[in-house]
């Protein structure tokens, strides 16, 4: 018995060392008070444009990610998803983070593409998280289900990456989890050293019994002597009342019930005074005796029993498992979660506030354009077709206004409304529709498009529909699918064909009946039947055709309502034949800025570019509704 208390008692304290050095080292050397396990500072170089990690690397989440990078020069630490990092550096030169050994070992991966500079990765919007200049840079952030990339590199977009960064998880509760476990640790711990040295105390019975002498075991009949009895002294005389003594060989100190009260009362646990529990009332061993017919109950020997395991073992046992279970509870707590394979990632081109932020830069930088007709800071915030406009109409205005008297008024894009699709790719776009400054008749509808995640967002559509036209709901836009097209009432490339004939054939045009026109569409049909009469009346002027063709590809979104909502492009001629014998030139006007003073003996040509919005209904629900067409003159010539 006292040697399994001994064995058993030093395993458990020598568990409880080592858990107890263990959480120690884990909570104050390589956890502390912030709950964070981090890599320690280690320097990462590359001779591209980043260093950037694998989009399996981080494969779990549930944490917060902290991550600190100081270099010589400028430095940016971001973290965003793959599908941005991998457009933004997918056609450059970086070196990728492929695998991270414990505690502090990265393997890396060259990976090739060009050296050219970067869009300044500050600029762009789509981080989660981000930092960026001189000296240390810290971002933290908590980690969300998904492909997610942490990237370093120099600020200003140029190669040559060197920095020392340090990478850091922050596992809420982790510190204190720790400390249970030095607890628990030091509970063994203890618990084991009192199990092994612990002495019995002092008067507790042995589990052994005094024989009674041979002579009270005689045959039936046998005559016991009675218990003796001192008669007391009385109380006057001073002296105590005497307490009778029963006869026979029971320890002083055993605790026995008298015959007539029965036995006495366990002062230990139920546990302990059950039949057959091997233990007796008062600590003996061995089971209650049962009465002998004829030898009185003092007299009575208790039957012999194997010693027992104590309840102090059951009561250790208990502890160290309410411990496993409180580790096993608050382990599962701490422990990040794996990423799931969900469907593929998709997420909104832009959030409200910065396609707001996008639509107030586009103002500023639009107005410096036009004050100064500088088309290289118009391409910064403009795409085709509204680009190639944009730079006509600071060509003409250079030739026809050279002293820069009519320049464009500043104005403003008023209260926007952003319409976001969702994405899982490049390009992507986003619709607004919003006021003007120095039109109130008049709104905005305009697409910025991103085409990669290192591009700036640039205006690549933009119409003025009237302020009484009824533009389609901005929430809830979203890309075509092959079953959206098929419920429309026209694919949007034959309303393009459709609309172009249209515009050719003028208000008499077999097609004209498939639309509703803008008020701008009925101007410009009359304004070219006006001009065809005018110029066939001119001597050197033969005939005149006007001709609409469809240029590019339409844009199309598909409305909360299920109506599609097209953006295309238009080009326009309208060509002027002239009389045999006879020669023209243009001498004034807006095509001067193209062709001046040179003489044409066949033909004299304008070129136009027209951007249209339509809306699509869907079968059975009417027409194709004209929302805007706006035009610009391109070029001029003749031949």
């Amino acid at each position: 018995m006292r040697f399994a208390r001994v064995v058993l008692g030093l395993l458990l304290a020598l568990v409880g060392l080592l858990v107890t050095v263990a959480a120690a080292a884990a909570a104050f050397w390589l956890v502390g008070p912030d709950s964070t396990v981090d890599t320690g500072e280690q320097r990462l170089t590359g001779r591209g444009l980043a260093v950037a990690t694998a989009p399996d690397l981080l494969d779990r989440h549930g944490f917060t990610l902290r991550v600190t990078a100081q270099s010589d020069r400028p430095v940016f630490v971001g973290i965003a998803h793959d599908l941005d990092v991998a457009s933004y550096l997918g056609a450059s030169a970086y070196t990728r983070v492929v695998r991270f050994d414990p505690p502090a070992t990265f393997g890396t991966q060259e990976m090739k593409g060009g050296q050219s500079k970067l869009n300044p990765p500050a600029e762009l919007d789509w981080w989660v998280a981000e930092a960026s200049g001189a000296g240390e840079q810290t971002v933290r952030w908590s980690t969300h289900d998904g492909a997610y990339d942490v990237v370093v590199m120099n600020a200003d977009g140029t190669p040559g990456t060197d920095a020392r960064v340090t990478v850091g998880m922050e596992l809420k509760g982790l510190f204190g989890t720790c400390l249970i476990v030095l607890g628990v640790g030091l509970m063994l711990l203890f618990a084991g050293l009192w199990l092994a040295f612990a002495k019995r105390r002092p008067g507790a019975p042995e589990n052994t019994t005094t024989p009674f002498p041979v002579a009270q075991y005689a045959a039936p009949g046998t005559q016991y002597p009675a218990p003796s009895v001192t008669s007391a002294p009385s109380p006057a005389d001073g002296g105590e009342r005497p307490q009778p003594a029963p006869v026979g060989s029971r320890p002083a100190d055993a605790s026995e019930s008298s015959p007539d009260t029965g036995p006495s009362q366990n002062s230990g646990s139920d546990d302990d005074s059950e039949p057959g529990n091997g233990t007796q009332s008062g600590g003996g061993s061995g089971e209650r005796p049962r009465p002998v017919p004829g030898i009185p109950p003092q007299y009575q020997v208790p039957a012999y029993t194997p010693p027992r395991v104590p309840g102090t073992v059951r009561r250790v046992a208990g502890v160290l498992t309410g411990g496993l279970v409180l580790l096993t509870a608050t382990g599962c707590v701490a422990m990040p979660v794996r990423n799931s394979a969900a469907a593929p990632f998709t997420r909104a081109a832009v959030t409200v506030a910065d396609g707001q932020a996008v639509v107030k830069r586009y103002n500023e930088v639009n107005n410096k354009a036009n004050q100064a007709r500088d088309a290289q800071l118009a391409a910064t915030i403009e795409a085709d077709p509204t680009l190639a406009m944009t730079r006509a109409g600071y060509q003409i205005g250079r030739k026809t206004d050279p002293a820069g008297k009519d320049r464009i008024k500043p104005f403003s894009y008023t209260d926007p409304r952003i319409g976001a699709p969702q994405y899982g790719s490049y390009p992507m776009r986003f619709v607004v529709s919003s006021g003007v400054s120095t039109s109130p008749d008049s709104r905005q509808l305009g697409v910025w498009e991103r085409t990669t995640a290192g591009d700036p967002w640039t205006l690549k559509y933009s119409v003025y529909p009237s302020a009484t036209m009824k533009l389609p709901p901005m929430e809830g836009l979203r890309p075509p699918t092959k079953a959206d097209m098929a419920e429309l009432a026209e694919l949007p490339q034959t309303a393009a064909a459709n609309l172009a004939a249209y515009l050719s054939g003028g208000a008499g045009s077999p097609t004209a009946g498939r639309f509703v026109p803008s008020p701008g569409t009925v101007d410009l049909l009359t304004d070219r039947a006006k001009d065809k009469i005018a110029d066939i009346k001119e001597s050197y002027i033969s005939t005149v055709t006007d001709t609409f063709r469809p240029y590019g590809e339409p844009l199309t979104f598909i409305t909360a309502t299920g109506e599609a909502l097209v953006f295309l492009a238009l080009t326009e001629q309208y060509l002027q034949r002239i009389e045999p014998g006879s020669n023209a030139y243009w001498t004034s006007g807006s095509a001067t800025a193209f062709s001046s003073h040179v003489k044409y003996t066949q033909t004299l040509h304008q070129d136009y570019l027209h951007q249209v919005a339509l809306v699509i209904p869907a079968k059975g629900q009417g027409k194709v509704r004209i929302l805007s067409l706006d035009g610009q003159l391109v070029g001029a010539g003749g031949s």
